[in-house]
């Protein structure tokens, strides 16, 4: 049977929906939310995860407790955020051991918001998935180093990256 693993069914797991208005001009997407942040139906809510701590870094504000308020910051910012994964079955929080997914419609997200100047993967599966269902992006794109725990040991580079990405992806 599909998405079974040790006996045990894989539920499907569900992406969120994409933050983004129309002042944004950056998107982000990353692959598939982890079960923490499953758990807290917010964006990279696992503690460990960096992706906050480097935007709230960059533009040298202090990272409020609440993802509402995150929220906010990203669209304050001209940045959107959503995830190359619609659905998929997986067994925790691994992009490797994604299966049997789904994509999120991001042609129709992209032309819906023609604003949107640059696209940046979080990770090699969010660009991986994209690249598999729509095949080289029409928009400029850079292929990030993951802010998941997972990919460890990178720090300096990986804050590096990101704040150059950021810095041309807002103009600052």
């Amino acid at each position: 049977m599909i998405g079974k693993k040790g006996g045990v069914s894989q539920k499907m797991k569900y992406s969120f929906g994409p933050v983004i208005n129309d002042s944004s001009r950056t998107l982000i997407l990353g692959s598939l939310p982890g079960e923490k942040s499953l758990a807290m139906s917010s964006y990279y809510a696992h503690p460990q995860n960096h992706f906050w701590k480097i935007l709230y870094r960059v533009f040298g504000e202090t990272m409020p407790d609440s993802f509402q308020e995150r929220y906010d910051f990203i669209l304050r910012r001209r940045l959107a955020l959503w995830d190359t994964i619609k659905c998929a079955r997986r067994a925790g929080s691994l992009d490797g051991k994604i299966r049997d997914e789904e994509p999120n419609d991001v042609p129709s997200l992209l032309a819906l918001h023609p604003n949107i100047s640059l696209i940046l993967f979080n990770g090699a599966c969010a660009f991986a998935k994209y690249k598999k269902y729509f095949g080289e992006p029409a928009r400029p794109y850079r292929r990030m180093l993951s802010t998941s725990p997972a990919c460890a040991g990178r720090n300096d580079e990986r804050y590096r990256m990101w704040e150059e990405a950021l810095r041309q992806g807002t103009g600052r």
